[in-house]
């Protein structure tokens, strides 16, 4: 198969188009999955350790686990690890909420990464069609001479160079903005599990410390 009949079959059955389109429907589907996710993963953190704090510092600890099984989400999960190891020490309290903040991150992540690759591949992908369509044009001029060049076959080849980059470059840049702001929502979440494990164990050790006098 020459190159006129590569061209033609990757040209006529929009391969590349539809690949892009592919990568569209992906980027897509992942982001309105992640933000799903991490919306599902979200609580009122301020009213969970208020609610917290008040158990545990009345020494129920039972009622302060209950508490973090009826929030859910991925700051209580964190802190329920950390309370269910509330008479093991400072140090055994921070490994098991650090352990388990390792495992809430890793969900959060998940299929992240995949928009950062489709962004990346997108602009690559339309590229590969524009030099297919700059090959067809060079290859029409070489084999049909300036004086009887078809403008209607070269157009179609000028064209498809362009259609396939712009459309590269159309996914590429939403996929972009759509994984930092996943990464930011991310970055946020482990801001505010640090401040709410770090105030959790402050309140556990203290509270040990007043038992003991």
């Amino acid at each position: 198969m020459d190159i006129n009949h590569l061209f033609y079959a990757v040209m006529n059955g929009n391969i590349i188009l539809f690949i892009i389109g592919l990568c569209s429907l992906v980027s897509f589907t992942v982001f309105i999955e992640r933000i799903l996710h991490i919306n599902k993963s979200e609580t009122d953190t301020n009213l969970l350790i208020i609610s917290l704090r008040d158990a545990i510092r009345e020494g129920n600890i039972v009622e302060a686990v209950q508490i973090c099984e009826q929030t859910d989400g991925t700051v209580a999960n964190i802190l329920k690890a950390g309370i269910e190891k509330h008479n093991r020490g400072k140090e055994r309290i921070e490994n098991s909420m650090e352990l388990t903040g390792l495992v809430e991150i890793s969900r959060l992540e998940r299929n992240a990464k995949i928009l950062s690759i489709i962004a990346y591949i997108a602009p690559l992908i339309g590229l590969l069609g524009t030099v297919l369509g700059f090959i067809q044009a060079f290859s029409e001029m070489r084999m049909s001479g300036l004086v009887d060049i078809s403008a209607t076959r070269l157009g179609e080849a000028m064209e498809y160079a362009l259609v396939t980059t712009a459309a590269g470059l159309v996914v590429a840049i939403p996929s972009v903005l759509a994984y930092n702001y996943i990464v930011s929502r991310i970055d946020g979440f482990i801001l505010e599990i640090r401040t709410a494990t770090a105030e959790i164990v402050d309140i556990l050790i203290y509270r040990d410390e007043e038992f003991k006098y």
